[in-house]
């Protein structure tokens, strides 16, 4: 079996095969689907290939840009992994796997996002991570939350701000979308109104998605393909509505909704992805349960969605669950260095005197602060510290019995808890939104 990156000329093979594991009569091509997965130009996809030439297996592999806060991180995203029935069975998915790592590795990558947790990822060293917070919505709830988001608004809790923004960055969201209504000469401070996108929103929503502190990098073409790819709705027979909230005809927040069409949903009608004040985006979600009426709308924050969270958590029962799939650290070591400046910024202090280097563990970490022993984690434990912990709004405890943050081993020194406390667990936008694969 020949294991190798997949040429230009067969991404349609791949994606015949691909076609024939995941879709039906009633779905369009995984191509249309992913398009920058299947595209000859972005893709680093790998495929395991018989004597005869013909692709027998492929693992799709798709690099992208992560920003938490002053931090930008190289992540590769792995997906649409499938495998002919008669190549089953001879350990293809491993190699290709392997294959993967050593792409990735040349490439600088810091972390590999896997949209599965099958034995095949976590055998090899991928691991379920990080805290979301699913809210379910109905429609009875709608005139509640609207009333809740425009009280926020006009109190000032979240006016200029997005759902993952805080201080200066809010500060200058607001400065620039003042500035935009006073170019138009509308009242950016005036009342919320709702409505359906249009193309001509794309550049104030791609400003929007740029402002937030955590986020996958979207360009306007980035986001304008991805809106139209429909990629995970795709997958469980919905569609995407895009709902933008404007203020004196200034976008003030958007919503990409995955909800119901013409196929029978395999899923919970859900929010893939928003931007923009909590306020606003919460006006979103009671619109889109009002006009679109799905039985359901489920909502998955993450901890730095905190605005929104804090909304819709005296409204609509939650329950936490682990982002979707699993993660991968290639090197601990460079991603603590990666993650430097967004560390700096949130604490000055610490940051500056935390230090690190390769641990004795296979992809382990040893972390140096003055006056401690060295910390030595192992690669589980690293992940663990960067993303698990409870969910928690802001003004709330963990409860007796939950883990306190940030996450360490048993026996961890009191000191080094202290010392790691206020720079961890990490921020990390959704794996299910818009650049899902």
């Amino acid at each position: 079996m020949n294991v190798r990156l997949v040429k230009p000329d067969e991404m349609t093979e791949a994606a015949t095969l691909a076609d024939s594991i995941f879709r039906d009569g009633e779905q369009v091509s995984m191509a249309a689907g992913f398009p920058y997965l299947f595209s000859a130009v972005t893709s680093s996809s790998f495929g395991a290939y018989g004597e005869d030439g013909r692709m027998t297996a492929f693992m799709g592999l798709l690099p992208s840009a992560v920003r938490i806060g002053a931090s930008e991180l190289n992540v590769f995203s792995v997906g649409a992994v499938c495998t002919a029935p008669e190549a089953r069975g001879h350990g293809v998915a491993g190699q290709l796997l392997d294959a993967v790592k050593d792409q990735v590795a040349e490439s600088d990558g810091d972390l590999i996002l896997v949209s599965g947790t099958r034995s095949l990822y976590t055998r090899a060293g991928c691991r379920e991570f990080g805290t979301i917070r699913r809210y379910t919505l109905t429609p009875e709830m709608a005139p509640a939350l609207r009333e809740a988001a425009n009280e926020a608004a006009q109190a000032g809790v979240s006016d200029g701000g997005t759902s993952s923004q805080t201080g200066a960055d809010a500060s200058a969201c607001a400065a620039s979308q003042a500035a935009a209504g006073a170019s138009r000469g509308t009242d950016a401070a005036g009342p919320l109104r709702c409505r359906e996108w249009t193309r001509s929103d794309l550049p104030a929503l791609a400003k929007l998605a740029s402002s937030r502190e955590v986020a996958f990098e979207q360009s306007q073409w980035d986001l304008a393909m991805l809106i139209d790819a429909q990629a995970y709705a795709r997958c469980v027979k919905l569609g995407h509505r895009v709902y933008v909230a404007e203020r004196g005809g200034v976008p003030a927040a958007f919503l990409v909704a995955a909800l119901p069409g013409g196929l029978r949903p395999k899923m919970t009608p859900f929010a893939i992805e928003w931007a923009g004040e909590p306020s606003a985006v919460a006006a979103l979600l009671a619109h889109a349960l009002e006009t679109a009426a799905p039985e359901k709308l489920d909502v998955l924050a993450s901890r730095h969605d905190a605005g929104l969270a804090a909304l819709l958590q005296k409204h609509a029962p939650h329950a936490d669950e682990r982002i979707l799939g699993t993660v991968y650290v290639p090197d601990a070591a460079s991603l603590f260095h990666r993650l430097k400046p967004y560390l700096a910024a949130l604490q000055p202090e610490k940051a500056a005197l935390l230090e690190a280097g390769t641990g004795a563990a296979e992809r382990g970490i040893r972390l140096s602060y003055p006056g401690l022993d060295d910390l030595e984690l192992d690669a589980d434990a690293w992940i663990a510290l960067l993303f698990d912990g409870p969910f928690l709004l802001p003004g709330e405890e963990a409860g007796a019995d939950a883990n306190a943050a940030p996450v360490l081993p048993e026996g961890t020194p009191a000191q080094w808890r202290e010392a790691l406390t206020d720079l961890f667990p990490v921020p990390f936008p959704s794996t299910s939104g818009l650049n899902y694969i």
